[in-house]
Formats: C-alpha cells, structure tokens, sequence
C-alpha cells in the first residue's frame, strides 16, 4: 500500500487529483528520431498540458521549424515554440546538419512573429503559472542551467525536473545528453530540485519492433505519416533499423511512474575527465534522503503498446 501511494506522489499532486500535469519540453528536436516521437507522445497524452516547447542547441531556429511542422499536425499551434541556447556553456560547438529537417521544405517554417526567445519563454512560463510546473528535458542541460541561473525564482515554481540523461548501471559508459553540456548537467543535478531521470541503462530496452514499424508505414494520418518520414530519415536506407525510445519513456514515466522502479541518491557529474575520456560521466551516489530517483528498471514491453497505442492514433486535436 505504502509503495503504491509512493509511486502515485512520483506522477505529482495534479495527477492525483485528476488533473493534466503541466509540462515544459526541453528538446534537441531534429538529432535523433526520438525528440519528434517525443513530442508526438506528450500530445497525445491527456495527462499532460504543454504549455511549452524549447529546442537546444545548434541550428536552433531550424529545430524549431521541425516543432512547429508537428505541432500544426497535431492541431496544436496554441503551443508556444522557444529557440533556446545555441551552444553549450563550455564545450565546443557542433556543426553539420540536423538530419531530421531535411523533412522540411525550405519555404516550411515557423511564422517569424511567433518566434520566442527560449529562456525568456521557460521564464515567463514558470513565474505565470499558477500550479508547479514538471520540466521535461530530454536534450542536454543547456537550457536548464541556464535558466536557473538567469532566474532563480523559477525553482519555486518548478515541481520537479523530469530527464532522459546519464547511464548509471552498465560500467563507465557515457551518454550524448551529459556529454553535449556536462557543465550544464552538473548544475542542474546539484540544484536542489527534485529529479527523476531516465538513462541508457533503461531506455535501450526500449526499442520498437518489426509490428510496430508496419503500423507507422501502413498509416493515413497525416501526422503519423510524417512521423513515419522522419523515421525514415533516422533509417539511413537500413530499413532494419528499429527506433529506441529513449525521450517518449521520460515523457511516459510523468504520468505512468510506475512503468519504472527507482533508485534514490544524489548524481555527480565528471567535468575534468578529458584526458582519461570520463568527461560527462554521471555517477550515483545511494543516499536514501537524496532528490534524484534514477531508473534502474523499466517495464518495457508495457510502456512499447502504451506509446504505439496513443501515437499511432489521429491526433487529439487542437483544444
């Protein structure tokens, strides 16, 4: 009984009393298939109420190209769109394309006065709130550091950080979201803020299956059909190549916590590792008082037909 009260507090006191959770998104929108999956899984879920999407780092105004394209699939251009860092705080910059606009025509994009400047949109979002707010972050910390740092009173209004970030159960391994701003991971792990954090030690369970790629292909929904574009794109021309759903499982766990079971400590971030190749290596340090619940253990097979259920379907429409 007790253990069932403390998985349903872990989904957040609005959930409990029937209400949608409010939810910032924090994404590198356009890398990897699963930030636009993602996205298509958070609105489609009625548990939760975006009241805002930011993108991260390089090429930020074509990321926010990309979630716009989505969102008018979905009927959900109410949705504010915030173009965020353009850079992490101190490792070097990426260059190259970002795969997934290759979707976009040149002449789709974001209408120019509804561009938003990310941090001030995270901001503004949180002080005019008037419930907490979940952040969802499943791109590197770039934008939460900064935040945070920018405007501290948002941690008041902030009921917990949600993120697909580390790897903590498999050896010394490294994970892209940690590595991209391991600077940003460390001051957003020592904020003081509750965390519960989604990592490769979990998410690579999570993989679509042969099935599951046939509903994409075989579908007419628009929005479905573009997604199903987009994992074409991720595919490369292997068609073998099966998308894991690292971003969806942090997305699913803010209203389903019970698809993982946890472990509590504080989490430490490796930021002078350079030379012997641990630079943004997290470690979790057991500490039963501690504010950071990291996954060890995820229901996988159960949390696959929950996000095949709700993003195979027509959209929900634009409220």
């Amino acid at each position: 009984m007790l253990r069932s009260i403390a998985v349903l507090l872990l989904g957040g006191g609005l959930l409990l009393a029937g209400q949608p959770i409010p939810v910032i998104l924090d994404t590198d929108m356009g890398d990897d298939i699963d930030d636009a999956l993602a996205l298509a899984l958070a609105l489609q879920s009625p548990e939760l109420e975006v009241r805002a999407v930011v993108t991260v780092l390089q090429h930020r105004e074509r990321r926010a190209d990309l979630t716009w394209k989505i969102l008018e699939l979905y009927g959900r251009t109410d949705v504010p769109v915030g173009m965020g860092a353009e850079q992490p705080l101190l490792t070097r910059p990426r260059s190259g394309v970002v795969r997934q606009t290759t979707a976009l025509r040149p002449d789709e994009k974001m209408p120019e006065e509804k561009r938003r400047g990310g941090i001030e949109l995270i901001i503004e979002t949180c002080l005019r709130s008037r419930e907490k707010i979940t952040w969802l972050a499943y791109g590197p910390l770039t934008n939460v550091a900064l935040a945070l740092k920018a405007e501290p009173r948002i941690a008041e209004k902030i009921e917990r950080l949600v993120l697909m970030n580390g790897v903590f159960f498999q050896g010394p391994r490294l994970e892209y979201n940690t590595l991209r701003d391991p600077e940003a991971a460390s001051i957003v792990f020592s904020s003081g803020l509750p965390i519960v954090t989604v990592g490769l030690d979990v998410t690579m369970q999570c993989r679509l299956g042969e099935e599951d790629l046939k509903r994409f292909a075989a579908s007419s929904v628009p929005a479905v059909k573009f997604l199903w574009e987009l994992i074409r794109i991720w595919q490369g021309g292997n068609p073998a190549a099966r998308p894991v759903l690292h971003d969806p499982l942090a997305v699913a766990v803010t209203f389903r916590p019970e698809l993982i079971q946890t472990r509590t400590g504080q989490v430490e971030i490796e930021t002078r590792g350079e030379v012997n190749r641990t630079h943004g290596m997290t470690i979790l340090r057991p500490d039963p008082k501690g504010l950071t619940r990291v996954a060890a253990e995820v229901q996988a097979a159960e949390f696959v037909r929950l996000f095949m259920d709700r993003v195979s379907g027509p959209p929900r429409g634009s409220r």
